[in-house]
């Protein structure tokens, strides 16, 4: 009889040689394409250190790292366009994995499609599976997972990533299998390391990829575990209090729950944001106008993300008080938000003080259906405005439009010192790719 790690591998198996149907095709070409201009904008933020690392270090490869002269062997290219990916808060999630996606698994996927020639198509196939893996574990750990200090983009998309380069180089069941037990043994991540000043989250999605490629690559050769989700010193047992082993082999693709992020924040801070950005208008513009702003949302939405000290920009990111300070002041949520002279505005530091974050037990009851919060912001005048948001852009329940998608694509391009005609190119480009090899498919994008 199958265990459970087994029956696991064998549905990803299985989702190998499926053919999906289109919507779900044309879901992952999204996904690719949302990360590669949130990679490319990305990639502008540490560049001088990136090439640092590279030359002081004298990696050697070929493969195509962002924004960079120079290439590297498959696991470094992985490893800093993963970080490049998740530099900026704008690479997808999904809502009840609480799971970045596409940095770490698009990283590792395209670094191991070039090397071995595998063409877009293959690439977008083997994300699904991808997504699927590190989506449907994260669901049977969450949220138990996060309460226990774990950061799912590091663990759960460990297994992602492996998988995924599993299913594009078509390996057989067995070293499936060897890969899954060697990539669950590698994962690693903790959400300690996003707190205060500390620049290394991004880190824990750039290990993903890189300890991914590892699993996929050197753990097929060696027999693994028979069960190595299961069981007494299994992932199950050590990663959360109360696995859920069901979500394994839930119905559907887990993909078409995956959402795309406007704002360039912590998910948990996006249904504030997006509250107070409504009620811009109507609440004034000025920090002296307000008396105070109330925030009422979901339990895990508050640990290390109701601060009101900011020490930087990777702290801002992490913060629900100036994330509604910046969509009070500015009315932007995006990376121009997120500068040192908009942080650290006389105007920010004075409303953020005002703002209060507090758990309403009836969105905890909510949540991972909805993730939601309510902004109550009262004047000095008496005036109390209040806005609720239950899905925050992105989500399946309100989508992103095409013109969205375009704008955002257009201001990230602008970082990287791009048209709008060269970006409409590569968005054509991107929409029709399919089976020419992903190095062609790079070079055609100059990335």
């Amino acid at each position: 009889m199958e265990n459970v790690s087994q029956a696991f591998v064998k549905k990803l198996y299985d989702m190998t040689g499926e053919v999906f149907e289109q919507r779900i095709t044309e879901k992952a070409r999204e996904c690719f394409a949302d990360y590669l201009f949130v990679t490319l904008a990305g990639c502008t933020t540490y560049k001088n250190r990136y090439e640092s690392y590279l030359t002081e270090n004298r990696v050697k490869g070929d493969c195509r790292v962002f924004g960079q002269s120079l290439t590297a062997d498959i696991r470094t290219a992985a490893m800093i366009n993963a970080f490049s990916a998740h530099v900026l808060e704008l690479d997808d999630s999904h809502r009840v994995a609480m799971t970045h996606l596409g940095a770490p698994i698009f990283s590792a996927l395209l670094a191991v499609a070039e090397a071995y020639e595998r063409s877009t198509d293959d690439l977008l196939h083997a994300a699904v599976v991808g997504y699927e893996a590190a989506v449907r574990l994260a669901n049977a750990v969450q949220p138990g997972h996060k309460k226990r200090g774990f950061h799912v983009s590091g663990t759960c998309c460990t297994v992602g990533c492996a998988m995924g380069i599993a299913s594009m180089l078509r390996f057989s069941e067995e070293e499936m299998r060897n890969v899954l037990s060697a990539a669950v043994t590698s994962a690693a991540g903790l959400l300690g390391v996003a707190s205060g000043s500390s620049e290394q989250k991004p880190y824990n999605t750039a290990n993903a990829a890189a300890a991914g490629v590892s699993a996929a690559l050197y753990g097929r050769y060696f027999t693994g575990a028979d069960d190595i989700l299961n069981g007494a010193r299994g992932f199950f047992e050590a990663e959360t209090k109360a696995a859920r082993p069901a979500q394994l082999f839930a119905e559907g693709y887990a993909i078409e729950g995956i959402y795309q992020k406007l704002y360039a924040a912590c998910r948990h801070c996006h249904a504030p944001m997006e509250a107070m950005l409504k009620m811009r208008g109507s609440v004034g513009t000025r920090a002296d106008d307000v008396e105070r702003i109330e925030v009422q949302t979901y339990d895990l939405a508050i640990a290390g993300h109701d601060h009101t000290v900011i020490s930087g920009i990777s702290a801002a990111k992490q913060s629900i008080p100036y994330g509604v300070t910046a969509a009070y002041l500015y009315g932007d949520c995006g990376p121009e938000a997120f500068t040192e002279e908009r942080i650290f505005a006389p105007q920010a530091a004075t409303l953020i003080k005002k703002v209060t974050v507090r758990e309403d037990p009836a969105l905890t009851a909510l949540v991972p259906s909805k993730r939601a919060a309510v902004v109550t912001v009262t004047l000095k005048d008496g005036t109390q405005l209040s806005e609720r948001v239950d899905y925050a852009k992105g989500e399946p329940e309100n989508p992103i439009t095409k013109e969205e998608f375009e704008q955002k694509f257009l201001g990230l391009s602008h970082r990287a010192g791009l048209t709008h005609e060269q970006v409409r190119g590569m968005m054509h480009t991107i929409q029709t790719c399919g089976s020419e090899p992903v190095g062609a498919l790079l070079r055609q994008l100059h990335l």
